[in-house]
């Protein structure tokens, strides 16, 4: 009898060992976090994929507006995390990024763009901070944008930026160079993508009033005769 009894406590021990024991662990999806690239900092294994912020948060936004903007987002096109990084992160460099400011290539392998001028009350976004050089228009897929998953890490320094998503009203006409942005970082791309310039932020237009950051939820519009629930992002 104590046999037996000790062959089940053994066995309780057992299955214990191999289920999740924080029950937080069940609400993110299994990811294979094996390979020499990925570095794991277990302090927020549970904020990002594989502990590693180079990957982009675990939990992708579901909210309005920015839940649409991830909707069918393959964040490594069909690669595990670690080949990911082994494709598109360089230890001495960081993100590989493409040439020629990332605009799609024609034939001839020359950039396709255009000089445009962005007219008031566009709103055009980026993700990331305002000392950034390239906008879009706002509310383009985050697929489009060919941006690696790090870009949609939340900054521990402006949590109130969700994502670090940020939405710009144009106030004064702004000559930018326009164009299809090219498939990268495992991405399809070819959304259009504003350049400013080579030694031009949006931080420079915010500070001459050309631009004026938004609440995102200004996205989220009703429609005649029919209204959004909405949720704070």
């Amino acid at each position: 009898m104590l046999h037996y009894l000790l062959s089940l406590s053994l066995l309780g021990l057992s299955v214990a060992s191999v289920l999740p024991q924080d029950p937080i662990i069940s609400k993110y999806p299994y990811c294979d976090c094996t390979g020499t690239s990925i570095k794991t900092n277990v302090s927020v294994f549970y904020d990002y994929i594989c502990g590693d912020k180079r990957l982009g948060p675990r939990v992708l936004p579901r909210k309005l507006p920015l839940g649409t903007f991830v909707a069918s987002y393959d964040r490594f096109g069909g690669l595990s995390p670690d080949d990911f990084l082994k494709a598109w992160w360089d230890e001495k460099k960081g993100w590989k990024y493409p040439d020629h400011h990332g605009f799609q290539l024609d034939a001839d392998n020359k950039p396709m763009n255009a000089s445009m001028i962005l007219e008031p009350n566009m709103l055009v976004d980026r993700f990331g901070y305002a000392t950034g050089r390239y906008i879009s228009p706002a509310s383009a897929p985050f697929a489009q944008r060919a941006l690696n998953p790090q870009n949609l890490d939340t900054p521990q320094s402006s949590p109130e930026f969700p994502n670090n998503y940020h939405v710009y009203k144009v106030l004064k006409k702004i000559t930018v160079i326009a164009g299809p942005i090219a498939p990268w970082f495992g991405q399809p791309g070819l959304g259009t993508q504003f350049f400013l310039g080579e030694d031009v932020t949006v931080e420079n237009y915010l500070k001459d009033k050309s631009l004026v950051e938004i609440d995102p939820q200004e996205l989220v519009r009703d429609g005649p005769g029919c209204g959004f629930e909405r949720e704070e992002l």
